[in-house]
């Protein structure tokens, strides 16, 4: 009987365990597997790198601005004089102090610099950059059309530093160097049926400035980027800008429709208390600003202000009639300060556009 009752509880007791692994081993499954997904996921982030989920800094702006339309009268913005605005704050008020501060045929290259002619209209021309220095650039070796595949490839994966690395490379600067005081170009990328630069390819040009982008007629056409280097291999005591670049339509072989501009600053170099554009955001024709404005400005402290304004045919419309003692009138009002406005003379606010683009028409 005893023996019996033995049998009955060893036969309770493998019941019961068999019941607790049916229960537990699904959850542990469960859990190894979400912490396998976890572990896939943090080295596929890892392996893309502190940039890789980050987006195009032109593409956040832009979006940035499309959020404030809905919230704001006006959201885009533009290019600021022909360079830099350095701005004076305050608001409208008659009797103010204020002073203004001042389609595709093949994939083979071009051999020889294609000519540039300067559009009827055009922004300010280019002011050269980069000075002479210890290093003759006109006796470095260069092959184009290595040089711009390779920096086309970087282009299109959206890589910047590999092409920031790249333009500072001496066999670089002295192919950008060769086409100096022209409005020349060399090219690799896609051509027409006329063996003109058309559908996609990569240009560069004197003092250290590309494109990237559409091509159509052997004009810049499309969507493209620009980017003006300011490199230095001297001391750099006056140059503000590190770099300069716009991206957005083309027509014409100028910016053409919406678009939006970056500038990047020796910090060193900026002024307290005065604003400089960082970023700008809006519509352009040929080459002009042209429609509803969003910017955004930087100090030398790295705050910063953002701005609304309207402007026709390369110049900021005024928002009233008021003028202070030196004939400055308000351009742009502070997002989230109605009473506070960007104010700029009559004489400089002509011809506001994407600036070195080229360099003046010959005579």
């Amino acid at each position: 009987m005893k023996k019996l009752f033995d049998d009955d509880d060893d036969e309770h007791f493998g019941f019961e365990k068999s019941r607790i692994l049916v229960t537990v081993v699904p959850f542990v499954l469960i859990i190894i597997i979400l912490a396998v997904t976890l572990i896939v996921n943090n080295l596929k982030k890892a392996d893309k790198g502190p940039d890789g989920d980050s987006d195009d800094l032109q593409q956040s702006i832009m979006d940035y601005a499309d959020e404030n339309k809905g919230a704001e009268d006006a959201d885009s913005s533009v290019p600021v004089s022909a360079g830099f605005m350095v701005t004076e704050e305050h608001g409208q008020d008659e009797d103010s102090d204020s002073e203004e501060s001042d389609e595709q045929e093949s994939a083979s290259p071009e051999k020889t610099p294609e000519k540039n002619t300067v559009p009827a209209a055009s922004p300010t021309p280019v002011r050269e950059a980069m000075k002479p220095g210890k290093k003759d650039y006109s006796k470095v070796e260069f092959h184009k059309d290595e040089q711009l595949r390779d920096m086309m490839a970087y282009w299109a994966d959206n890589n910047q530093k590999a092409i920031n690395d790249l333009v500072y490379l001496d066999h670089y600067v002295a192919m950008s160097y060769s086409l100096k005081g022209t409005n020349n170009f060399y090219y690799y990328g896609d051509l027409d049926g006329n063996g003109k630069p058309g559908g996609k390819g990569i240009a560069v040009y004197s003092d250290n400035r590309y494109y990237y982008g559409d091509w159509k007629d052997g004009v810049r056409s499309g969507q493209g980027t620009w980017i003006h280097f300011h490199i230095h291999f001297t001391k750099n005591t006056d140059d503000l800008y590190t770099a300069h670049q716009y991206t957005g339509s083309w027509a014409n072989d100028l910016p053409d429709g919406e678009g939006s501009e970056h500038y990047d600053y020796d910090m060193s170099l900026l002024k307290e208390n005065q604003g400089y554009n960082a970023n700008l955001i809006g519509s352009y024709s040929a080459g002009l600003i042209n429609g509803e404005f969003y910017m955004t400005n930087i100090y030398s402290d790295n705050n910063s202000k953002e701005w609304n304004g309207t402007a026709e045919h390369g110049s900021w419309t005024y928002m009233s009639k008021n003028r202070d003692k030196k004939g400055n009138g308000p351009v742009l009002v502070e997002t989230t300060n109605p009473d506070n406005y960007i104010w700029m003379h009559p004489n400089k606010n002509v011809n506001i556009g994407v600036p070195c683009l080229f360099f003046p028409a010959e005579s």
